[in-house]
């Protein structure tokens, strides 16, 4: 099995196609308050659609998406959930899981089950030991505790990513505490998942990234293959 990886860059991007994106994901970007929030989330639904036409060899305008939230209490309107993408109203034949971290788009395809997550180490969240409450193992904790402490938010920020690709990949998202979900072994609790859901790490260097960013895919196969896409030309930051 091919995994395929990309990253795309958010904030220099065209939005002027936003008008063709699904109303309920239009209606959920108008209700953002700040600008830039408003720019990069429509800037990922199009890289999003552009990259699925790209790795499908269709054109965009063949492509549509929605997405599900198995446990919504909101309305399940297709702006937000696990994404679902169609080709001439025909489910696709891969499998697509993405993030957006700090302007960046992370994305991710394959033929089974797969998950992305991306985050920047170096946000506010992974600075001090609150996060690792809420979402560390004992485990966990102890190897972040073994770290001089400005190594320890690169940890804490890499054992997140994996996490939350593997509930991804799962397909249930942080509905299970990720306490639970021990980064060690990859293994996500729960009869209806498989004993070989593991979470790889990729490094920045490799996906065009700021050196301070962390990624880690997860799918349910042990022997697949990765394939980084490259950026697309003009698509970094100077």
């Amino acid at each position: 099995m091919a995994v395929r990886i990309a990253t795309r860059w958010l904030d220099a991007a065209d939005i002027s196609a936003a008008g063709s994106l699904a109303e309920p994901v239009r209606a959920r970007a108008s209700a953002m308050y700040r600008e830039a929030d408003r720019h990069r989330f429509l800037a990922g639904r199009l890289a999003a659609r552009a990259l699925v036409a790209g790795l499908l060899g269709v054109p965009e305008t063949a492509v549509t998406a929605t997405a599900h939230c198995p446990d919504c209490t909101h309305g399940n309107d297709g702006s937000h959930g696990r994404p679902l993408y169609f080709v001439d109203g025909q489910p696709a034949p891969l499998q697509f899981s993405f993030s957006r971290s700090g302007g960046w788009l992370a994305a991710a395809a394959a033929p089974a089950g797969v998950g992305v997550d991306l985050e920047d180490a170096g946000a506010e969240a992974f600075q001090g030991a609150g996060l690792e409450d809420v979402m560390a193992t004992a485990a966990e904790k102890a190897a972040i505790a073994e770290l001089a402490e400005p190594d320890r938010p690169r940890l804490r920020a890499q054992l997140w990513v994996r996490k939350e690709a593997l509930l991804k990949a799962a397909g249930h998202g942080l509905r299970v505490d990720p306490r639970t979900v021990e980064t060690a072994a990859s293994a996500v609790p729960g009869e209806s998942l498989r004993a070989s859901m593991r979470a790889y790490d990729v490094g920045p260097e490799q996906l065009g990234l700021p050196a301070g960013f962390v990624l880690s895919y997860a799918v349910g196969v042990l022997r697949h293959t990765v394939e980084v896409l490259a950026p697309a030309a003009g698509a970094q930051p100077a």
